[in-house]
């Protein structure tokens, strides 16, 4: 049977005498040691672990977050003065219940470098705490001038900027609507309550400035991050951390397949960017991740038509999701030719930033016509460009076999002629009459792969992969003067009128 331990000799205090002899020194009378509280301290110096990261731990010093191994955290403690060894009677010292309490308490399962849109922080996603260590640089707006800025971009997007008679269009009133609903959702809105806004395209001819706005003014404003989606959005990757890692997605240029099919899925996975409030992350030996992230995305492109095939097919599911703006050759309102004159021009449009934003915020009110109650400001499309994009869409190339079809019929007393698809017998009667097809879309195909049709072989490999009824679906939204949807009592009827 073990012995009762005697009091320590190192604890007590000290009994005055009557003054001839010394004092007497008794044990077990000291006052306890304050009792330490190790959340406190981890709270006070934001240190946090992450679960597998051995003897690491992770730091937050106000202006960031960084990785400290143990020993560099010791001799911090050190300096707070927490005891790195135990008292007597104690199994642990001060220094160890804190990095005991860290990593139980202050686990996080997983850093990330950014989320595009949070500040630097600790967030609890899909039940697991995560931890961000850098935060958007986001402007302070404040009232002032901003003449370079509006220069900058009356001058790429109002084509009547230049124009004594000011007759030409002017798209700087849906750049500035889009750049507003961007800074509201971004400054005000907050994580989990992002407003989504359409994709950007400049087209415009080589060496017009068309990238000046994406790099000096949107990344500008939208904190300063960008990275190129190109890669995960062409299917190149699975992997597209990068792109979390900034507000700003800008592709310059985009060298992509034109093939129809590669179009395609480019437009689909660019609509999940544009329309979706949560993203998947997938980084490289992590398991993926959905986050609610920030994101605007922009692509500057020249104006050659076998340039602009890399884009998205202008499909009517795919139109409000894009602007499409033209851009003028007009000069810069600064010179940018040398560096010096590169770097000036650079600081002069920071330091307006701050002005246009209070501007946007403040003053800006997008008109009631030009409002979406989804995006908040409508899509813009330049006439010229769109009708390059359109071009190449599926229903586009059956306008042009309707256009191009002759067909040879037997005429009673005169023999075979040849004669156009709104000349042929219909429904289509009263003033359309030999004006226009009026028929189903099963009653058109029918006639288009006949013998008799000009151009039944190359109808007959379109509808091998297309069907008519949804294509006049998309003619009736892309070319409403030609395609009309005629709803009868026992069918579902088309009326396709002749070119005008």
């Amino acid at each position: 049977m073990s012995q009762p331990k005697e009091p320590s000799k190192r604890r007590g205090r000290a009994k005055k005498s009557d003054g001839e002899s010394p004092a007497e020194f008794q044990s077990g009378g000291a006052q306890k040691p304050r009792v330490f509280d190790a959340a406190s301290v981890a709270e006070e110096l934001s240190l946090w672990w992450e679960n597998g990261g051995g003897t690491n731990y992770i730091l937050g010093d106000g202006a960031g977050w960084s990785v400290w191994p143990e020993k560099k955290i010791l001799n911090l403690l050190k300096t707070k003065y927490v005891r790195l060894k135990p008292r007597e009677g104690e199994v642990l010292s001060e220094a160890e219940q804190v990095i005991l309490h860290t990593m139980q308490q202050r686990r996080v399962e997983m850093v990330l470098d950014a989320i595009a849109g949070h500040p630097a922080g600790i967030y609890v996603i899909n039940g697991k705490r995560v931890l961000v260590k850098t935060s958007p640089r986001l402007i302070e707006p404040c009232q002032g001038e901003w003449e370079t800025v509006k220069a900058v971009i009356h001058s790429k997007l109002d084509f009547g900027w230049s124009d004594d008679e000011g007759h030409g269009v002017d798209q700087t009133i849906y750049f500035h609507g889009w750049m507003k609903i961007a800074l509201e959702a971004l400054y005000l809105g907050g994580p989990g309550n992002f407003r989504p806004g359409q994709s950007l395209v400049f087209a415009g001819p080589k060496d017009c400035g068309k990238s000046r706005i994406q790099h000096q003014i949107i990344t500008g404003l939208l904190g300063g991050r960008s990275a190129d989606p190109g890669p995960y959005l062409f299917g190149r990757t699975d992997f597209n951390a990068e792109m979390f890692a900034a507000e700003h997605l800008m592709m310059e240029d985009p060298a992509s397949s034109t093939k129809t099919v590669d179009r395609v899925y480019f437009g689909e996975q660019l609509k999940q960017l544009v329309v979706n409030d949560t993203q998947r992350l997938h980084e490289k030996r992590e398991n993926a991740l959905t986050l609610s992230p920030f994101f605007r995305t922009t692509i500057s492109i020249n104006d050659d038509p076998d340039k602009m095939r890399v884009l998205p097919l202008l499909t009517p599911d795919m139109k409000d999701k894009l602007m499409l703006f033209l851009v003028s050759p007009a000069p810069l309102p600064m010179p940018t030719t040398t560096l010096d004159e590169r770097a000036a021009f650079r600081a002069r449009v920071a330091e307006e930033l701050p002005a246009y934003a209070w501007w946007l915020l403040n003053e800006f009110q997008i008109p009631e016509d030009y409002k979406s109650a989804r995006f908040g400001v409508r899509e813009w499309h330049h006439p010229t460009l769109t009708g390059e994009l359109f071009d190449d869409t599926p229903a586009s190339e059956f306008m042009q076999l309707v256009d191009a079809a002759v067909f040879t019929t037997a005429q009673e007393g005169e023999g075979l002629k040849d004669c156009k698809l709104w000349e042929l017998p219909s429904d289509a009667k009263g003033d359309v009459a030999g004006k226009a097809w009026d028929g189903t879309a099963i009653e058109l195909e029918r006639l288009l792969i006949m013998d008799s049709c000009s151009v039944s072989r190359e109808v007959k490999r379109f509808v091998a992969h297309n069907k008519v009824d949804r294509v006049l679906g998309r003619l009736k939204e892309d070319a409403p003067r030609r395609v009309v949807y005629a709803r009868k009592a026992d069918r579902r009827a088309w009326v396709i009128y002749r070119p005008s």
